[in-house]
Formats: structure tokens, sequence, C-alpha cells
């Protein structure tokens, strides 16, 4: 079975000319996982030691065109406060996969569209969901969405659509682009609100 986080190793280092060196630790992680007493699935693990080295250096739109985001622990906090602003929550989809709260610190930010919408690793899940879901959260919308069950199933997701020419590669100039091939399909959390939580999902 393909492994699709060395898959995106190969497209970053494809876009930046050199292998970086993987993080022999994850402190940010160990942190998180011993204050908020959550744990941390390994999938999320070897992904912010395996990618988050080429996240540092340069903006990739890895997620279907939102750009990848490097672990910031600080982040959390800051969204915190920031949610208190935010639109409350009128829907979770599906029911109870996730904890309808504006924002949770256990939540860990994946990626970004640079206008208030955000992809997270859930590490809290609501009664139906589970530890390390891929969720929608942010200011931008009301609802929350489970994309995937795992970081591991949203890639694998990813590289199907890939190899079936859905979305589009691109590796050059020291960063990875990703984007959907229908020029109708511009944001994945919108074509997800749309057409239903599995329109990204490997059918």
């Amino acid at each position: 079975m393909t492994d699709p986080i060395s898959v995106l190793r190969d497209w970053l280092t494809a876009a930046v000319g050199e292998a970086l060196p993987e993080q022999p630790t994850s402190p940010a992680l160990d942190e998180l996982e011993d204050t908020l007493n959550v744990p941390v699935p390994d999938d999320l693990r070897r992904y912010v030691r395996g990618i988050g080295p080429y996240l540092t250096r340069a903006e990739h739109g890895l997620f279907y065109g939102m750009s990848a985001l490097p672990l910031d622990p600080g982040w959390g906090g800051v969204l915190v406060q920031a949610s208190a602003d935010w639109p409350p929550v009128e829907a979770v989809d599906p029911p109870g996969t996730l904890r309808a709260v504006p924002f949770d610190p256990a939540w860990v930010l994946l990626a970004h569209d640079h206008s208030g919408a955000y992809l997270a690793a859930d590490l809290r899940p609501g009664p139906a969901g589970q530890v390390g879901q891929i969720i929608s959260c942010g200011p931008r919308e009301t609802r929350r969405l489970q994309l995937a069950v795992s970081l591991t199933e949203f890639l694998s997701d990813l590289l199907w659509h890939a190899a079936r020419g859905t979305v589009q590669v691109e590796c050059e100039a020291g960063r990875v682009d990703v984007w959907f091939t229908d020029p109708e399909i511009t944001h994945p959390i919108d074509l997800c609100l749309q057409r239903g939580v599995a329109a990204l999902r490997r059918s």
C-alpha cells in the first residue's frame, strides 16, 4: 500500500530540490499530548516530522489548494480567544463526530485558505468520531465537517484524486500546489458543504 506521507515528501523534495532531514522528535506534539492529556496518532506524528521541515521554508498548497500550516502550538491559544467572537456552530456532519464548539485547543491546524477556513486533526472528537479525524473549522462556516476519519485516509483520498486526474499536482519553483482540475470546484470545504462530507472520498 502506498504511504501517502512519503508521497508528499517526494513532491516537496522535487519542488525544493533537496530532501530535508526529518525531525527526530516533535516536542510541540509531546507538549500538546501532556498538557491536554490527549493521544496523538502515529500518522500525525509522522506527518509533522517528515513534512514539517518543508512547511517552514515556503507556503505549499497541499490540501486541494489550501495552504499547509507548520505546527505552531501558539495557534491554539490565539484561536481559543478569537473564537469567542465567532458565530455559533449550527450543525455537525456527520452528527456526533465532533463537538459543536467554535474551537478547541486539541484541534491541530493543518491548513487554511487565508479567509477564515481551516482543516485540522481533531484529538478530542465527539462520541461518534475518531481521534485524529480531519475536520473543518474556523469562523467562515457555521457547520463543522468530518472530512476523513484519519490523516492517512484524507491523504490517501488526495492521492486517489491525483491518480484519477480530478486534481492537478505541480511541484516547481520551490513549492507544491494541488488544485481541482474542474474550474467549477475551487475549495474543498465548499465542495463538501454543497455535495456532502463524502465528496472528497474515494468512490
